[in-house]
C-alpha cells in the first residue's frame, strides 16, 4: 500500500501550530495556580481573578490536542516516510488516552474555575478537588511516556526522513531527546508523593512536558524540511518499507 508520493509535509505544521498554541494556552493565557498545599483563601482568590482567563487557556489546550496534536501523532509516519508500524500504532494509543486522562484531570479544576473560587463550596470538597487534579495530572505522564517514547522509535526506523542520502545525527540526537522526555515524565509522575508540591520531582515532571514540546516542535521541523524529491515508501502485506523514487 502506497502512503505518499508527495512529501506530508502539512504533517509538521500540525505539531508546530500545536507546540505553540499549547505553550502560549498553557504556560500563558492560564496561568500557574497556587500549588497544592497552599492556603485555601489564596486558591479561591487566584480563580477569582483568573477563572475566566483559565478556562479560555484550558479550552484552547483541549482543542489543540484534539485537532492538532492527535492529528500530527497518526499521521506522524507519513510525514517520515515510513509505513505503519508498532511504535506508530503505541504513539496512537498514547495520544488518545494522553487527551483522555489530560480532559478528566483537568476537569477538577475547571470546575472550581468555573464557579470563580466561590467562598460557598465546602473546604473539604476543595481539598478534594485539588488532590484529584494531582493525581490526573501525575496519571498523565504515563501516556505521554509513550508518545515521546513511541516517537523516539519511529525516527530510528530505517528509512525515516530517507536517512540514506543525508545525515542521520540530527534524527539520532531527536530520538536521544525522545528518550530523555520519556524518563523524565516516568519520574516526573511520581511527583505528588514529594512533600513539597513544588519539590524536585514537580520540577522533573515540568521539564518533561517542556521535553515532551521539544521532541514535538524539532520532528516537526525535520518534517518540513525533508527532501522534495525524496522517495515513496511502500509496505507490503510483511510491513516492510520498500523505497521507489518519483
Amino acid at each position: 500500500m502506497e502512503l505518499s508520493r508527495t512529501p506530508a509535509r502539512w504533517v509538521g505544521g500540525l505539531g508546530v501550530a500545536w507546540v505553540v498554541i499549547f505553550l502560549g494556552s498553557v504556560g500563558g493565557l492560564q496561568g500557574e495556580p497556587p500549588a497544592s498545599d497552599a492556603p485555601l483563601a489564596e486558591l479561591r482568590d487566584f480563580f477569582a481573578d483568573n477563572g475566566t482567563r483559565y478556562l479560555v487557556g484550558d479550552f484552547l489546550a483541549g482543542t489543540a490536542f484534539m485537532l492538532l496534536f492527535i492529528p500530527f501523532i497518526v499521521f506522524l509516519p507519513r510525514g517520515l516516510g515510513i509505513a505503519e508500524s508498532a511504535w506508530s500504532r503505541m504513539a496512537a494509543v498514547g495520544a488518545a488516552a494522553l487527551v483522555a486522562v489530560g480532559g478528566m484531570a483537568t476537569s477538577f479544576l475547571d470546575a472550581v474555575a468555573i464557579v470563580k473560587g466561590d467562598p460557598r463550596i465546602d473546604d473539604g470538597a476543595l481539598t478534594a478537588l485539588l488532590q484529584a487534579n494531582s493525581a490526573g495530572i501525575a496519571l498523565i505522564g504515563l501516556p505521554a511516556a509513550l508518545v515521546t517514547l513511541s516517537i523516539a522509535g519511529m525516527l530510528q526506523t530505517p528509512g525515516a526522513l530517507w536517512t540514506a542520502g543525508r545525515p542521520t545525527g540530527v534524527l539520532r540526537a531527536t530520538a536521544i531527546l525522545g528518550w530523555i522526555a520519556t524518563v523524565l515524565l516516568v519520574v516526573g509522575a511520581a511527583f505528588p508523593i514529594d512533600d513539597n508540591p513544588r519539590g524536585p520531582l514537580w520540577t522533573v515532571r515540568f521539564s518533561s512536558f517542556v521535553g515532551l514540546a521539544l521532541l514535538v516542535l524539532v520532528t516537526s521541523i525535520l518534517v518540513l524540511t525533508r527532501r522534495p524529491d525524496a522517495p515513496a515508501i511502500a509496505a507490503g502485506r510483511s510491513g516492510a518499507a520498500v523505497g521507489a523514487r518519483d
